[in-house]
């Protein structure tokens, strides 16, 4: 029977969650939040008094459970209140378009390719000759194109030309979300900048540990730049230690996630966890007499917390740092500390503080792996007994890798759609050398003041990581080393999930009831499976998809597809990848064959190339007409065409469609705005049926 009384932080979070999730559900414009908070917090407190009274059974368990749902009614005020959206001033409420606004730099400036990119708390907005208050948050990208390290600072003040516009939604079926990703972030308006729209009128940055933390993190990672030659180590390094991946190589990037190896990368509770372990076992001897427990608790809580400042108090690094700092005062007070109510207080002062955290996906990976670890590792690692101590840690770092990938696997499948098959050799090597990574490299950076020892320990620490990134490079060339195009349902995540602890419920407690909930649960996967590769065994589309600067159509018949493109999106790998690989993938669709719209293919449909350079393409009784070219060949009569599709700015009159009856003009984004914004008018001049996949997302049409 499972037992509730030792974890009452772990009913209270529950309890909290449930309530964020029920305001996400029911939808985000609910009101009288805090009215129903304020009843169940006020009912629970009679109940209370009225247990204390009469004690009963029946009253206790009526104010317990008043006092469960009072956190639900908590958590679903909390969230509504931390949903900018909902001030009445917010950007969203705006009557008019603002040609002006002022706002303050409030967040990390990222390195990109040719950008930087941070966030902007706008402060104030020009409607017409007015000057307005305004509340709200706007994702902003500006060039990097001068020789300064950074464009913007935190605390700048920048006075903008122009509106920000809403985030748009996905571009392409089953893309990643990136409105809702903001969304979660409560941000919800985006702009991309040109370097005569800004100025920076001032700088603001008050006194905040964010604005120290940052510029501390930029100096670290100045001394690591000019310490480590190479660009690929110094990324590795700069991630791994300080958290700043803007120069992290995607290939290298690819690498680690392939190899289910990235969270090394990521600054978080395996960093936190390394840190924390070094300094208890430095400390072991340090704690008989209860002032040398207070003073080992003070110094490991002095040293966490610094790493914390030093990597720019990332939420992940906090996460762990909380944890591992009530975990350090429950040993100084000599309490008896469950770790499921420390993981359960750590994960609701961030809930307190953010709602929204529960959507990200690091927190998630973060406690699901941290649950996996305590619950699963020591009854993976009891399994087997080693007398050699060289193979019994090889088996405990094992056993800890199998414990967070199992606890963390439907969630990876279902975010990533990718499995790494050695994940366990690779975790067995990399995490190792991660700790040597990050043990030489504090070294290094704290005595980088000291000529040779530093110039030593900055050698030691390239080598660790030099090795590190071979290796990981070897284990992704194994064969069969990734299994990807997994593509699951949230629904089917729960699914997954419940099997998981209906497996360990039955392990645990041996009741054969719960046995035969997981063969019901396996049975629904099964069914579910079955049915969605029926369904995509008999589909059959053509799908035009929005991908900036090129052209791709896919012609999909069961789970095999040919993708026609030019030249732009074949060479550039990184487009199909986030524009069109998603879709094929919930298709049933591994890999297309990749066909050029330059010449001919041997299709299963006629793909012709005319004389005028454009195309004619017949597939499944659909005809498309491919201009990229001025049409030079006039029909004397009229010919029926189903679809005509507008590529790379054709030059062309609407008028020159007349030879032809068609349904729908579609304008693909190898477009430029210009053209498509004059085609705009001149098809609507003509009342021409049209769709701009630039504008109105991807044109997916459904063949029966």
């Amino acid at each position: 029977m499972l037992r509730w009384a030792p974890y009452p932080f772990v009913r209270i979070t529950l309890s909290f969650i449930a309530g964020i999730l029920l305001y996400l559900i029911m939808g985000r414009d609910l009101g009288y939040t805090t009215e129903v908070s304020a009843f169940f917090v006020s009912a629970f407190l009679v109940a209370t008094f009225l247990s204390w009274r009469y004690k009963t059974s029946f009253a206790t368990d009526l104010a317990g459970l008043l006092g469960l749902l009072s956190f639900v009614a908590l958590g679903l005020s909390i969230t509504q209140q931390r949903t900018e959206t909902h001030h009445p001033h917010h950007l969203s409420k705006l009557a008019a378009t603002p040609t002006h606004y002022v706002g303050k730099v409030e967040d990390y400036v990222l390195q990109k390719p040719g950008y930087q990119s941070t966030v902007l708390r706008v402060e104030q907005v020009k409607v017409g000759e007015e000057w307005q208050q305004v509340s709200g948050r706007v994702q902003l990208s500006v060039p990097h194109d001068s020789e300064q390290a950074y464009e913007l600072n935190y605390g700048d003040v920048l006075l903008v030309k122009g509106a920000p516009q809403q985030v748009a939604a996905p571009a392409n079926p089953n893309q990643f979300d990136y409105r809702q990703y903001l969304a979660n972030k409560n941000i919800y308006h985006q702009h991309y900048l040109q370097l005569h729209q800004y100025q920076v009128i001032g700088s603001d940055p008050s006194f905040s540990l964010l604005h120290f933390s940052i510029q501390v993190r930029r100096y670290l990672d100045e001394v690591l730049r000019e310490r480590i030659a190479e660009r690929r180590e110094y990324a590795i390094a700069s991630a791994l230690i300080l958290g700043v991946k803007d120069e992290l190589d995607n290939s290298i990037r690819q690498a680690y996630a392939d190899t289910g190896t990235m969270h090394v990368l990521a600054v978080s509770g395996l960093h936190v966890g390394l840190i924390y372990s070094v300094l208890m076992l430095l400390l072991a001897y340090f704690n008989k007499t209860t002032r040398q427990r207070v003073l080992s608790a003070v110094l490991v809580l002095a040293v966490l917390w610094l790493y914390a400042f030093v990597t720019g108090l990332s939420p992940s690094v906090l996460r762990a740092v909380l944890m591992f700092s009530l975990v350090t005062i429950g040993l100084a007070l000599r309490r008896r500390t469950v770790i499921y109510n420390t993981v359960a207080i750590a994960a609701l002062v961030l809930l307190l503080t953010n709602p929204y955290n529960l959507l990200e996906v690091g927190f998630q990976l973060s406690f699901l792996a941290v649950l996996g670890i305590v619950y699963l590792q020591p009854r993976f690692y009891n399994l087997l007994q080693f007398d050699n101590r060289g193979l019994d840690f090889i088996w405990a770092y094992f056993t800890v890798a199998l414990a967070a990938q199992l606890a963390t696997f439907p969630l990876g499948l279902f975010y990533f759609h990718q499995f790494p098959v050695y994940f366990w050799l690779a975790n067995v090597v990399v995490v190792p050398l991660a700790t040597l990574v990050l043990y030489s490299g504090m070294a290094a950076l704290t005595l980088s003041w000291v000529p040779w020892l530093s110039m030593l320990l900055f050698q030691l620490h390239f080598g660790f990581i030099w090795g590190m990134n071979e290796f990981n490079l070897l284990v992704q060339r194994m064969p069969q080393a990734l299994i990807n195009g997994i593509d699951i349902t949230l629904g089917q995540t729960v699914l997954l999930y419940a099997l998981l602890l209906l497996l360990i419920l039955f392990l645990a407690m041996k009741r054969l009831r719960f046995l035969a909930f997981a063969v019901l649960v396996v049975a629904l996967l099964s069914g579910q499976e079955v049915v969605e590769a029926m369904q995509q065994k008999e589909q059959k589309l053509l799908a035009v998809y929005n991908v900036r600067g090129a052209t791709g159509m896919a012609l999909v018949e069961g789970q095999e597809a040919v993708l026609l493109t030019d030249s732009a999106l074949l060479r550039d790998e990184n487009k199909y990848t986030f524009n069109v690989r998603p879709h094929l993938w919930q298709l049933g669709v591994q890999q297309p064959v990749f066909a050029s719209l330059a010449e001919e293919q041997p299709l299963k449909a006629a793909h012709t190339l005319l004389p005028d350079s454009n195309q004619l393409l017949v597939w499944q009784g659909q005809r498309w007409l491919l201009l990229s070219n001025p049409p030079k060949l006039q029909p004397t009569d009229t010919i029926a065409i189903d679809y005509i599709l507008l590529r790379n700015n054709v030059r062309l009159k609407p008028e020159e469609l007349q030879g032809y009856t068609f349904r729908q003009v579609v304008l693909d984004a190898s477009n430029s705005t210009w053209y498509r914004q004059r085609m705009h008018q001149q098809l609507d001049t003509l009342w021409v049926n049209y769709h701009d996949v630039a504008e109105g997302g991807a044109f997916v049409l459904q063949l029966q």
